[in-house]
Parts: C-alpha cells; structure tokens; sequence
C-alpha cells in the first residue's frame, strides 16, 4: 500500500474543499470552533479553524503511515481526526478504482486496435508482420520473432521476426529451449537472465532478457511469439499481461489466416484438376495434356522438378524414358532412357504399383535409386504410378532439390487425383490414336467417323449453349427475384417517408409561426443545414428515388419475362413482351457511346393473338437476331444506326404473304412484273431470300396444316450479306466475326429453335449495302400429329420438284 500511497497522494486542503466533505464537516466545524479545535495541514497551514493555543493537544490524520496534517484542540479534536482520516483514506480508494478503471479502458481500446488491424488480414505473413510491429511498438524489444508448429516434423518454423543478431534456429522443436518449453508448458514466461537459464538452447541468438508467450486456439498451441533485449532490462508482469493480450489477438488471426490458406490451396488444387480435366477433354494431343500436367504440378506444389516416365519392357534392355519435365533452371535436365538397373528399386516400386514417398534421399538403402536421384539433384522425391488399359506403365513424380521436403498427406492426394486424371487422357488419346489407324487403313469408315464426331460436337456445343442459357436464365430470374424484393421494401417505404418529411416540415413551419425568433444556436444550425434548401429539394429527392424504384421494377419485370423459367414448356404467351425484354437488355448497345452512335429501334406492332410456343427458346432468337443487327449497324455506311421490328398476322400461305409485303426488297422494281405466285421464288432467284434446308407450310413431317401464322420482321440498316455467304447463314460454327467474338452458332441454334422446335421459317433476305432483315414465321397454335401424307399436300411446289 505504501506504493499506492505515493502513486496516489491525497492533499488535506483539496480534501477538505470538496462540496461533499464539506457537507460533513460544516456541521462539526462549528462545534469544534465552539470547543477552540483547529485543522493544520503537513505545511503548517490551518485550512479549517481558527488559531489556538500552542499547549492544546495535537491528532494526527495519517494515511498509509503518512501524515497529512493534525488537528488541535479538545476531546472533540480526537474524533475529528479519525473522521478525516477515514475520509481520506476514502478519497484514496477512488482514486484506486479509478486507476484501475483507466487501465482497464486502455487493454480494451488496445485489443480493439489490434483486431481491428488483424481482421484486414488474411496473408498470413502480413497478419505476423502486424502482430510484431505491435509488439515492437508497445514494449521495449531489440528482437522479436513468430514461430509456429509444423504437426508433420514437431519443428517450431520462424514465421516472421525483427531485430540484429542473425535468424532464429531452424530446426527447434516443441520442448526445446526456451521458447519451445514455453510451447510445451503452454504458460508466458520472463528470463530477465537469459544466460544463466539451463534450458537456453546452444545455437539461440544472445540475448539478456527474453519474454514468450504461447500462440493457443481452443486450449491448442500453434506456436509462440517472443521479445527479448540484446541489454539488460527488467521484463515486469505487466509486460507479460500485455503479451499475452497480444498473442491471443494474434493466435485467431494466424488460425483464420492458415485456415485461409488451406482453402486457398484445396481450391488452387481443384482448379489445376479443373484444368487438367478440361485439357483431357477438349484435347486428344498426349504430349500437350503430360506437359500441362507437369507444369501446373510444379507451379502449385511449389517444387524444383516435376517429371512424367514411362516404363519400356520391350527395349533391348527394359528401361525407362522421361519424357517430360518441368523443373528450374538450376536443376539439371533429367530427360532420356534410364536402364531399369541404373534406378534400382525406384522402378520396381513403380511397376509393382506401388507409391514412392521419400522424405530425405540419403536416408535410402538402394544405392541405385541414391545416384538416380543424385544425378537430379534430388533430395526429396514422390513418385505414383499409372497403368493405361492397353498394359503400359507410367509414373508421374515430384521433387525437391533444395532443401529436404516432407511430403504431407494432402499433396500425396493431389498427385493421386491428378494421376486419375492423366489415366483418363492416355486412355482417350489411346482410342483416339487407335481410331485414326483405322481411319487411315479404311477412308470410307474414317469419313463416317468424322461426320459423326461432327455431329457429337456439334451436339455437345448446343448442349452446352442450352445449358449455359438454361443457367443464365435462372441467374436473370434470381437476380430478378432478389432485386425485387429490397426494390419493393424502397418503393412502398417512400410514400410513407414523404408523408413523414411533409409532417416534419409542417411541425418545422409551426415552431416558426409560433417562435418567430429562435435561439441564435438554432439559427446557426438552420444556416448551417440549409434548411430552406432542404424543404424544397427533399420531396425532389423522394419523387427522383420513387422514378427509380420503378425503372428498376421495370428492368426486373424485363428480365423475369427474358428468362421465363415458369414458360420452360409450349404455352400460350404475349410475342410482343419477350421482344421488348430482350430490347431493354440490349439498351446499352442502342444508347451512344465513345465511338459509336446511337441506334433507333422503330417498332410496328400489328395486335396479336397469344402465340403457343417455348417462350425462353423464342427469346434467344431474338436475342440472337437483335444482336448480329446491331454488329452490322454499327459497322454499316450510315452515321444513324436504325432497326426496324414489325409483327403481323398471316392467314393462309405464308409465301403469298411475303410476295404481298416488301419483305426483303428495297427496290421494288426488281419484281414488279412478277405475279403473287412466282415472287417467292423470284426473290430466291435474285439473291434476296436465303435457301432453307426445308422450306415447308406445316414445318415437319406428321404435323396438320396451320393456316395462322405469326411473322416477326427485323431488318437492319447495315451493310448485308454479300451473295456467297448467305448460303452458310444457318451452317453450325459459321461466322464472319473476327476470332473470339461469334462462336457461329447463334442463327443454327436461331433455325433450330424456329423450324425443328416449333415447325415454322426463318428467312433471309439481304442485298449488298441495302441491309439485312430476318423473317420469324411461327404457327399461332401447334399442330396434332396426322399422316405425312397429309403434310406433302402443303409442302411448295420448288419443294417437290426439287
């Protein structure tokens, strides 16, 4: 306590002027007046009380063996004294609470910052870079260092540190040492006397004074921090404590940042298996798929070499090959024939098919296997082997030729994986190399052959086309969906923050009537606010966010009818609708921008009936369409980009429709002469209209006739499409794109979707310089299956002929 008292001294004059002393003592002060008693302070001042008598007995008012004044008079004199001695000894312990309560703020405040910084991090050398430069900053420290737990090796691995004197030992382990009996016991320690220490460990940097703290998660230590002075210095509890506030902060941060780390690395692993996956699939090349497997191996595992052999039993002597490697430039090529001898029990683990998993190579018995690896420069190595259907023996391997590497569990998986995967592709490049035989010694198989992996492609592709719509159609719909819900919550909430504003700015308006001079601290904040500018552009702001909350419910609205997942199947749907959603969502390729123009869209929409049909399908041809339109407008001739978009209603022969519109002919005196009958054909003849692979009135064999049809017109003010490339418009993997930008399968799978799916047209109609315009014929209702023969009634007269 006499520490206390120092730190906290208590002043008889202060005391004695506080009003709640003073409430005490003016009642007595006047009886001990009466009585002749005085109050003296240490200096010899009288704060209280009037001079008496020099003879009058003195008390005491002591604290902690301290005196801090007396008081002198009578019998009453005495109690006077106890009650100012107890009343500072009081004020005392406040001031020790009080104390204490600021110590307190502070560690909170400091653990405060401290996650604070550390919650930012997820590099877990940035997290130990953090931890220490707080350590360096709030105790005194000439060195500092993190180490945390290898669980495979038991070894304590400096993760960061900082001060002179060179590194911290490589190779201490749990229980050794300091820091590791630190880690052992799992209790913060201070060696003021480092040297004398009999667990200081030989080949520890000198030090005087050390202080280590373990790193625990859920009562587990992952590590230690420690600081510690190169001069004699007094680490005290306190320093301890702060530590050790500091490596629980720190302990956390380290956990989530592994944590991160590892997650980081399953997924950079699933992301080398996605590759190599998608290497095997879409290559059939055995050289490329074992280089990218070797190379993206080394890349991730973090190794000096990475190579791929195979085991040839049929050479003069039985040997084996690497044929490929991936290594770094200071390890030496490993490339070529090796007698199976010359690597001794390396090869015939291998073709035992067993897995080679060597830590520390001169730890190895087999001398052969040894100066294998030695003429490699290896010295850890991990080796699985792989068996192709056909019998042959391969084997993928990595390895280290710096330092000894201990092979985790985790990395021996990955190679497992990636081993299957390499399986996989030599098994297809296998049947791919064998089909090409049989290709080759039969021409008339191998063309059928390649048809059919035509086909497959093709199918593949427009699998995958139907499913990357299919999944951007339900992200358009759930973008939609969760859009919409917080955009209503906003447009329904508006009404009611309008009437709460006008509520406010009417009881603003009555204070004003009513105080028509307010306090000059409230006009300095009406200035201040501006709040006659607020009044009047605050329901502007409401009215510009309730325009807002609708475009956007206009956009969502746009984008559930676009992907329609509710319409998957034939139904009866507004065409008009699914046009104008799929405009909104091409609204920011008609809008002007940098370097282009803006593009008018004119619409002429005839009324409809609500056409049976698979409206998402219906929507990526428009989709399709409307896209190709504005690439040819933006490159056509004129400044104004312009697409024209008519819908219209055809009852009967759709051919004589078309000879009766201008569909396709800006020059009408091209086919003046001609007759309704023939101007279809006519229009076929000059280049207008692009052949069909069918063009028939019922679409499909088995069908009835319809007699109501639907056209959707969109034309295009762009250059067109010379003569020779009309006739592959609708061929799969046909584009006149440059390379990367059309894939050449948006108007096959737009003719697939309109003939096949739905039984109608889409024509073509385009000439050199006078644009482009598509025509979309779709049967207003579906057919029921009937007799084919009652389909070639229908089918065009050039049809039959043909």
């Amino acid at each position: 306590m006499k520490g206390s008292t120092q730190l906290f001294k208590i002043n008889l004059r202060r005391l004695l002027l506080k009003s709640e002393v003073r409430e005490i003592l003016v009642p007595l002060l006047r009886a001990v007046q009466c009585q002749g008693c005085t109050i003296w302070d240490a200096e010899g001042e009288i704060p209280l009380g009037t001079q008496t008598q020099e003879e009058a007995e003195s008390y005491p008012i002591e604290l902690s063996g301290e005196v801090l004044g007396w008081v002198r008079g009578g019998e009453g004199a005495k109690s006077l004294g106890k009650l100012l001695t107890y009343l500072a000894k009081k004020e005392q312990e406040k001031k020790q609470l009080a104390h204490e309560a600021l110590d307190k703020y502070r560690e909170i405040t400091l653990l405060y910052n401290i996650s604070q910084k550390l919650t930012a991090c997820l590099d877990i050398k940035e997290v130990a870079k953090v931890v220490l430069d707080e350590a360096q900053r709030l105790m005194k420290s000439s060195r500092g260092a993190i180490r945390l737990l290898n669980p495979s090796t038991g070894e304590l691995e400096t993760l960061a540190q900082f001060g002179q004197g060179g590194e911290e030992p490589v190779n201490l382990k749990v229980g050794e040492g300091i820091v590791g009996q630190v880690i052992a016991s799992g209790m913060g320690e201070i060696v003021n006397e480092v040297s004398s220490d009999p667990r200081k460990a030989a080949d520890e940097i000198p030090v005087k004074s050390l202080m280590a703290v373990p790193l625990k998660t859920n009562d587990r230590a992952i590590g230690a921090i420690s600081v510690s002075t190169v001069e004699a210095h007094s680490y005290a509890a306190g320093d301890l404590k702060l530590l050790t506030m500091l490596a629980s902060q720190a302990a956390s941060a380290l956990e989530n940042a592994l944590l991160h780390e590892s997650k980081l690395e399953e997924s950079r692993r699933e992301a080398l298996l996605f590759r190599l996956a998608t290497q095997i699939r879409y290559s059939l090349d055995l050289d490329t798929i074992l280089e990218t497997a070797v190379s993206e191996i080394r890349s991730l595992l973090d190794i000096d070499r990475c190579f791929f052999m195979w085991y040839r039993p049929h050479a003069a002597l039985p040997a084996w090959e690497v044929v490929k490697e991936a290594r770094t430039e200071r390890c030496a090529s490993l490339l070529g024939y090796y007698c199976a001898d010359e690597i001794g029990s390396f090869g015939e683990q291998l073709i035992g098919r067993e897995t080679v998993r060597v830590d520390q190579v001169e730890n190895i018995r087999d001398f052969q296997m040894r100066e294998f690896c030695g003429q490699g420069g290896l010295n850890s190595i991990v080796a699985l082997p792989i068996q192709t259907r056909s019998g042959e023996i391969g084997a993928i391997a990595a390895g280290s030729c710096g330092i000894t590497r201990p092979w985790s569990d985790r990395e021996v998986e990955l190679l497992e994986a990636v081993a299957n995967q390499l399986a996989i592709g030599i098994e297809h490049a296998e049947m791919y190399e064998t089909s090409q035989t049989v290709a080759q010694e039969a021409q008339a198989q191998a063309e059928q052959l390649q048809r059919t992996l035509e086909e497959l492609q093709y199918t593949q592709t427009q699998l995958i086309q139907s499913e990357k719509m299919s999944g951007l159609g339900q992200m358009v719909a759930g973008i939609a969906h969760e859009v919409n819900n917080p955009v209503n919550f906003i447009h329904g909430n508006l009404e009611y923050a309008h009437q709460y504003s006008d509520a406010l700015v009417s009881l603003i308006d009555l204070y004003q009537q009513h105080y028509p001079e307010p306090n000059p601290a409230i006009l300095e904040r009406m200035e201040e606010i501006e709040l006659d500018f607020i009044r009047s552009d605050f329901p502007s702001l409401l009215s510009s966010m309730l325009l807002g909350t609708e475009r956007i419910h206009e956009i969502v609205q746009s984008l559930r009818n676009f992907s329609r997942l509710d319409e998957a199947q034939m139904k009866p749907v507004d065409i008009h609708e699914g046009i104008d959603s799929t405009l909104l969502i091409l609204q920011h390729r008609l809008k002007s921008s940098s370097g282009a123009f803006p593009i008018e869209i004119v619409k002429e929409y005839n009324e409809l009936p609500q056409i049976e049909c698979y409206a998402s399908s219906l929507n990526q041809v428009f989709m399709n369409i409307l896209s190709n339109a504005i690439d040819a407008v933006e490159e056509g001739p004129d400044k104004v980009g312009k697409i024209e978009i008519r819908t219209e209603l055809i009852t009967g022969d759709w051919k004589r429709a078309i000879a009766r519109s201008s569909l396709g002919t800006p020059n009408r005196e091209q086919v003046r002469d001609l007759s309704g009958g023939d101007r279809y054909s006519a229009l076929k003849s000059c280049g207008c209209i692009t052949p069909q692979p069918s063009e028939v009135c019922a679409a499909i064999p088995g069908t009835i006739p319809r007699t109501s049809f639907v056209m959707i017109r969109i034309r295009d003010n762009g250059y067109g499409i010379p003569e020779p490339l009309q006739k592959q418009l609708f061929d799969p993997f046909f584009t006149t794109k440059p390379v990367g930008k059309g894939t050449g399968l948006g108007l096959s799978i737009s003719y697939q979707i309109v003939v096949e799916k739905h039984g109608g047209q889409l024509l073509c109609f385009s000439q050199p310089g006078e644009g482009t315009e598509f025509a979309i014929i779709i049967p207003l209702k579906q057919p029921l299956e009937v007799q084919t023969e009652e389909v070639l009634n229908c089918l065009p007269s050039w049809v039959l002929s043909s």
